[in-house]
């Protein structure tokens, strides 16, 4: 069988994983569209779709043990920014876990490094140029960020990146924040989000250009 696409995304911060109520936070962020277009994509050939429980000291380990079990060609990583109505390509992973918010769990970390000792910083291995051009020509909303903050998001891309590096892995990883969906952003009060069916187009269109990438490679 042909090595699959990893994609992952993080389970709504209102349960865990096992359906169990997270503990309560001060904040509302419940939806993730990320969690529904990873079962929009779930069976799809060549796809191997996971998400992520949304805590700090979990979801790194979660990735690593998806990729020893599928030895996925390609891996990608989604999560939520509620700030913008763009599909940002994050650049650049920081070593440095440094949010207010709490994960599900209520833990917070404004000045901690995520590996102790480990360099500075990750870049993202897929074709950002290209990557660009493929998801303005679909007619999606894209732009990149060298700063993919400090909360889960930056946590997961950079612990992901290091364990590939670390096992001296050649598999291109990416990651992407994702608008919040329209029903959400009303509730916010500004941006308008981004329709699930447009993400998912968006999704389809990474995929579709890994697959074009990596032919005959496996």
């Amino acid at each position: 069988m042909t090595a699959p696409i990893l994609l992952t995304g993080f389970s709504p911060f209102g349960t865990f994983p096992d359906g169990e109520p997270a503990p309560d936070s001060d904040h509302s962020w419940t939806a993730d569209p990320t969690a529904l277009l990873m079962d929009r994509l779930a069976g799809e050939p060549g796809v191997v779709t996971a998400t992520l429980p949304p805590l700090y000291d979990v979801c790194g380990d979660a990735f690593a043990e998806l990729l020893a079990e599928h030895q996925p060609l390609a891996a990608l990583g989604f999560a939520c920014l509620e700030s913008s109505d763009y599909i940002r390509l994050e650049r650049l992973a920081w070593n440095r876990d440094e949010s207010p918010l709490p994960d599900a769990a209520g833990t917070v970390r404004e000045h901690a490094d995520i590996v102790p000792d480990g360099p500075t910083a990750y870049g993202s291995t897929l074709p950002v140029p290209r990557v660009m051009r493929e998801m303005s020509m679909a007619g999606l909303p894209v732009t990149f960020g060298d700063f993919s903050g400090g909360f889960l998001g930056n946590h997961l891309f950079y612990r992901a990146r290091h364990i590939i590096e670390s096992a001296d892995l050649d598999i291109p990883y990416g990651f992407f924040h994702m608008p919040p969906l329209p029903e959400r952003a009303k509730e916010l009060r500004r941006f308008g989000g981004l329709a699930l069916e447009r993400q998912e187009l968006a999704v389809r269109t990474l995929v579709g250009m890994l697959r074009t990438a990596l032919n005959g490679i496996a």
